[in-house]
C-alpha cells in the first residue's frame, strides 16, 4: 500500500500540497486537476523526490524517504523523460540496474530482456536513442521504472504528446502493471482515466477536491446540467459562459450547460457525463469533498 498521512509542501507562505491523507492499496489510480493544481508536488512527495513540509508518505508503512526500504521500490517516471541520446534502449536500462544495485550482473541482464519483451521495445532495443518515436521514448521511460520490480510506479502525464494508437498500447501497458502493484498516473484527459481507472483523485489549487471511484464524478453535475436547442444567434450570445458542450444541427445549436438555476425557459436537466461532473467539481470550490 502506497498512503499519504497528512502530507503537504509549503513554499514560504504558499501551499503547493495543502495536507491530506489517501491510500493506494493495488490497482491503476488517475489522478486529475487542471495546470497549478499540485499534481507533480503530489507525485514527487509520494515518490520520495521531494522533502514534505507536513505528514509523510509511506509504501508498506515504511516513509518513502528511506532509501533502501521503501524509496527503491517506487518507479518514477517523470513527463519529460530524458536520456543521452546516443544510448540504446540495453544500455539504458543496464545502466538503471547498475545504478539501483539490482542484482547479478546475469539477473541484470534477463530483467533487462524482459522489460523490453513487455514494453514491445526487442526490435529497437540495440538502436540510439535519438532514433526513437515519442511514444518509444515514453515507454523506455516506463521500462526504466520498473527495474527491480518495485511495488508502486508514478507515472506524470504517460500520453501526452502521443498518437491516438500509441495512447491505446501505454493505457494497456499500465493497466496490465496494475494487476500486481499500485499505478498512479496523472492526466488532463480524463479519457484515459475512464478506459483504465476505477479510482480517481482530483487536485485543484494545492487542494483535494476528490477521492473516489471514478463513476462518482458525475454527481457533482446532478441536478445542474441543462441541455436546449438554442438559434445560432443565442449561442453566440452565450459562448462565453460556461458551455459543456455545443453540436450543430440543421435546425440551430444543442447546448449543454452546468448551471444551478435553469438558463432559459426551454432547457431540461439531463444526466451528466463523468467528464460534465469533473468540470462542475472544479469550476465550483464549494462542492468539493475528499471522499
Amino acid at each position: 500500500m502506497l498512503a499519504a498521512k497528512q502530507l503537504g509542501k509549503k513554499y514560504k507562505a504558499s501551499w503547493a500540497l495543502e495536507p491530506l491523507t489517501i491510500e493506494l492499496a493495488g490497482g491503476m489510480y488517475g489522478l486529475l486537476g487542471p495546470n497549478g493544481a499540485g499534481k507533480s508536488t503530489f507525485m514527487k512527495l509520494l515518490g520520495g523526490l521531494l522533502a514534505p513540509t507536513t505528514g509523510e508518505a509511506l509504501l508498506g508503512g515504511v516513509p518513502v524517504r528511506d532509501l533502501k526500504r521503501a524509496r527503491s521500490r517506487i518507479g518514477y517516471v517523470p513527463q519529460s523523460f530524458r536520456m543521452y541520446p546516443q544510448l540504446t534502449a540495453r544500455e539504458w536500462l543496464l545502466h538503471a540496474a547498475r545504478l539501483r544495485n539490482f542484482g547479478t550482473r546475469v539477473e541484470q541482464e534477463l530483467q533487462v530482456r524482459s522489460l523490453l519483451a513487455s514494453l514491445n521495445l526487442e526490435r529497437y532495443a540495440d538502436l540510439p536513442a535519438r532514433t526513437y518515436s515519442s511514444g518509444m521514448v515514453k515507454r523506455l521511460g516506463i521500462a526504466q521504472s520498473l527495474v527491480g520490480d518495485p511495488a508502486a510506479i508514478i507515472v506524470d502525464e504517460p500520453t501526452a504528446g502521443l498518437d491516438p494508437e500509441e495512447r491505446l498500447n501505454l493505457r494497456n501497458t499500465l493497466a496490465e502493471l496494475a494487476m500486481t502493484r499500485v499505478v498512479l498516473f496523472s492526466t488532463h484527459v480524463l479519457s484515459d482515466i475512464e478506459a483504465s481507472c476505477r479510482e480517481v483523485i482530483v487536485l485543484q489549487q494545492g487542494k483535494l477536491r476528490y477521492n473516489g471511484q471514478l463513476s462518482g464524478l458525475a454527481r457533482f453535475a446532478q441536478d445542474r446540467l441543462w441541455q436546449w436547442e438554442a438559434s445560432e444567434r443565442e449561442w453566440r450570445s452565450l459562448a462565453q459562459e460556461a458551455l459543456v458542450f455545443a453540436r450543430k444541427t440543421a435546425d440551430g445549436v444543442v447546448c449543454r450547460m452546468i448551471n444551478s438555476r435553469q438558463p432559459t425557459p426551454y432547457a431540461e436537466l439531463v444526466t451528466p457525463t463523468m467528464e460534465e461532473g469533473y468540470l462542475a467539481l472544479i469550476g465550483n470550490e464549494e462542492d468539493g469533498m475528499a471522499g
